[in-house]
């Protein structure tokens, strides 16, 4: 390979890790901090989350916003992200030094996350459409009262929001929003703080409503 088509190569590769990483922020992170305030709602009890659900499911345009804004962005952030997943090389025995660790994290969590979040929309949108049930809080808390699928929820969580909070601080680092270490330091605090608050709140509803 020619240095010049190499150098194209490169060049490309570099845009579309800025996109991979702009879509991960913008939409796919405000739609997740969206979902998991709106299933909150679960501690209120069933009334005020049954309300919110049916405020959401009651939309105009409510098919194409979920696949431009939401269905499409994740598409396309999970699809180059396994790219990365099988391009990418690690040398963890002979470089195990903590950015190494949160790469591979980062990659290991964005594919159990994408299994999670797969199953989620299967279980609670796809389905409901294909079998014709409703999404409410009784139908939450039959689900959550399946073992295999409440410890797959948790494991689902926890990745998910590592990748939500590490993939936040890599952004800003892709950017240039925070250059020093200093910066860095404090952005992963906060992003960090972040991460497990939203994890805590989706955790609790779901003990919740399980019962």
């Amino acid at each position: 390979m020619s240095e010049s088509v190499a150098e194209k190569i490169d060049v490309k590769h570099f845009y579309l890790r800025r996109i991979h990483s702009l879509l991960g922020v913008f939409p796919v992170s405000i739609f997740l901090v969206e979902h998991m305030i709106a299933n909150a709602f679960i501690l209120k009890g069933p009334e005020a989350y049954n309300g919110v659900i049916n405020l959401l499911r009651s939309l105009p345009y409510l098919i194409p916003i979920e696949i431009t804004f939401i269905g499409l962005p994740i598409f396309l952030h999970a699809v180059y992200g396994i790219y990365i997943c099988y391009t990418s090389s690690l040398n963890l025995k002979s470089y195990g030094y903590a950015k190494n660790w949160f790469y591979f994290l980062q990659r290991v969590s964005g594919l159990i996350a994408l299994a999670f979040i797969a199953y989620h929309i299967w279980d609670f949108r796809i389905a409901s459409e294909v079998f014709h049930f409703e999404v409410n809080y009784e139908a939450v808390r039959r689900s959550m009262r399946v073992p295999w699928i409440f410890s797959f929820y948790v494991v689902g969580l926890v990745a998910t929001m590592f990748h939500f909070a590490n993939g936040l601080w890599l952004f800003c680092i892709t950017w240039g929003i925070t250059i020093g270490k200093k910066s860095q330091r404090i952005s992963g605090i906060i992003f960090s703080v972040i991460g497990f608050a939203l994890f805590a709140m989706a955790l609790q509803s779901i003990i919740v409503v399980r019962g």
